[in-house]
């Protein structure tokens, strides 16, 4: 069926609005959240160009797709003219509390795009185009998939430092009221996990983000919050502890004592006989076995291997994946280790690791096990052999004196999630989970 064509009136200038209005848009929502005296990220804008690629390509595909021929400013014109509500609805999923929101607002998404290309492709080529639309948001899912997969965020702005301290502090009456908080926020926290699946085993998620001078150790936790909530289902069974210069109210502050309480609560929620917990530690390291714990000015002490393992015994907690991205983090497994434990760690208990720098999202034991291995590996062993080799053939390139990960895995868990992977019925095989 031949419709009137009628022509889209679009032009450079009415292109290059839209894309600025959504460039400030998120800019300004990354301004306010960025808290008390924000500070231009200049590396976050290879993040905004990133995103601009994805418009240019979806375009392509819409107007490549379709028959007969819309032009391609066209197809940028109604691709384009989308980007501003999409900004506006997934920052507004980013600060929401975790649950299903993301989904539900994906679909709308989809839905609005898939709206405004029917009706711009129909008007401009008079005939309906289905499969160039069809084709247009099944590219846009991928490169959004991507995206999450290479963890590319936009983040244009970053909190600075106040004209009182040359970072940021926190004194007096203010760290003592903040302090007192913490109990009621981790309480907060953990009620609001999603209860337990019965008949198979669960998994749940907790990190801790220790140094709070250097983003790059919350952004760590964040993406192994993601990948391992994906891959085992604790998506909404996950507890994020976090120092974190830019924001001192988003998640309960990362204490040895605030761990504690969070592996307590989150013990009684779990069915001990078959859920397993994936604890996860980013921070600077000490020789000694102990993760630097800082936060400001507040009077914080360091987390080390005896008191992390008393913490885990007195929840009571049977099955256990640990991991520690911190220098020296090595040192951590003789305390830990059992048979019921699988116990990951960035370096040796005499070696440092790399990559925890503040102009980095991740470190490179981040990067190589919870962004390139483990999303696609059968197994932890697997994932951790992996990220050991991406990591060695860096350091090699770099000649920086390797890190050398070490890994323990206790028998029992490993026998136990090959025969019971988190998410299927208990007792199952992996061969009766597929």
């Amino acid at each position: 069926m031949t419709l009137q064509i009628r022509p889209l009136v679009t032009s450079d200038w009415a292109i290059a609005g839209l894309l600025a209005l959504s460039i400030g848009l998120w800019a300004l929502g990354d301004y306010q959240q960025a808290g008390v005296n924000p500070q231009l990220y200049l590396y976050g804008a290879s993040g905004v160009a990133w995103y601009l690629v994805g418009v240019l390509l979806i375009a392509w595909v819409a107007s490549r797709c379709s028959a007969p021929r819309a032009t391609y400013r066209e197809s940028l014109f109604l691709v384009s003219a989308c980007a501003p509500l999409a900004v506006v609805l997934l920052w507004g999923v980013s600060v929401a509390p975790p649950g299903n929101l993301h989904k539900w607002v994906l679909a709308l998404l989809l839905l609005i795009g898939g709206g405004v290309l029917v009706w711009g492709l129909r008007r401009s080529t008079g005939q309906q185009q289905l499969p160039a639309v069809w084709l247009s948001l099944m590219a846009a899912v991928g490169f959004g998939w991507v995206s999450e997969a290479l963890y590319v965020r936009p983040a244009v702005w970053y909190a600075g430092d106040t004209e009182e301290s040359a970072g940021y502090t926190v004194f007096g009456q203010e760290g003592e009221q903040l302090l007192f908080e913490q109990p009621e926020r981790i309480q907060r926290a953990v009620g609001q996990l999603a209860a337990r699946e019965p008949g198979q085993a669960n998994a749940f998620f907790v990190g801790f983000a220790g140094y709070g001078e250097q983003k790059v150790f919350a952004e760590e936790i964040a993406l192994a919050a993601q990948v391992i909530g994906t891959k085992y289902g604790s998506v909404n069974r996950s507890v994020r502890l976090v120092n974190d210069q830019r924001d001192l109210n988003a998640f309960p502050l990362a204490t040895a004592a605030g761990l504690r309480r969070t592996l307590l609560e989150v013990g009684k929620r779990m069915d001990r006989s078959e859920d397993i917990l994936f604890l996860v530690v980013s921070s600077h390291g000490e020789e000694g076995a102990e993760v630097v714990v800082e936060n400001g000015e507040l009077p914080l002490r360091q987390l080390d291997g005896a008191e992390l393992a008393d913490a885990i015994h007195d929840a009571g907690i049977r099955w256990k994946v640990v991991v520690i991205s911190a220098c020296f983090a090595g040192g951590f497994i003789d305390a830990l280790k059992d048979d019921y434990s699988v116990i990951l760690t960035a370096a040796a208990a005499d070696r440092t690791s790399f990559g925890c720098s503040d102009d980095r999202d991740l470190t490179y034991f981040g990067e190589a096990f919870f962004r390139d291995a483990l999303p696609g590996a059968n197994s932890l062993r697997e994932a951790f052999t992996r990220a050991k080799t991406y990591i060695g053939h860096r350091e090699g390139i770099e000649g920086v004196e390797p890190s050398d990960p070490q890994a323990f895995f206790g028998a029992a868990i490993e026998r136990y999630m090959g025969e019971t992977p988190p998410g299927a019925p208990t007792g199952a095989t992996q061969r009766d989970s597929h």
